[in-house]
């Protein structure tokens, strides 16, 4: 996708993502529970600017989103909780339950450093 992207761009031209990622430098046990608290994604065996290299990128610039994702996530949490009635109503109760606990522990995972958001841009 990202050699895709790339050619796509015109020379000089940029490419701009956000995602969530492992933070660096956990142990076996905190990876694990990373791992079970975020997206698939986050089970990326190498780095983002890796990959970007790889794809024939240059410049890449990384800015840390952590504090904006647990913000959302809290925020979220909030609304699911605030309409939890309605939710069972329309998806059932283990829908939901299963829910809170997913939003739950992806926010403990980010408040203990586990997780973080990024954004990369890179230029072709």
């Amino acid at each position: 996708m990202l050699r895709a992207s790339r050619r796509a761009l015109r020379p000089g031209g940029r490419l701009a993502f956000h995602t969530i990622e492992l933070a660096t430098g956990l142990s076996p046990t905190e990876r694990r529970r990373a791992l079970a608290a975020g997206p698939p994604a986050v089970a990326l065996r190498t780095s983002y600017p890796s990959l970007l290299g790889s794809a024939g990128f240059s410049g890449v610039d990384a800015t840390d989103l952590t504090d904006e994702y647990a913000a959302t996530q809290r925020r979220l949490l909030d609304a699911m909780r605030h309409h939890d009635s309605a939710l069972r109503d329309a998806l059932g109760d283990d829908t939901v339950d299963d829910g809170l606990l997913r939003r739950r522990d992806t926010l403990d995972a980010i408040s203990a450093g586990l997780l973080c958001r990024t954004q990369y841009v890179a230029t072709r």
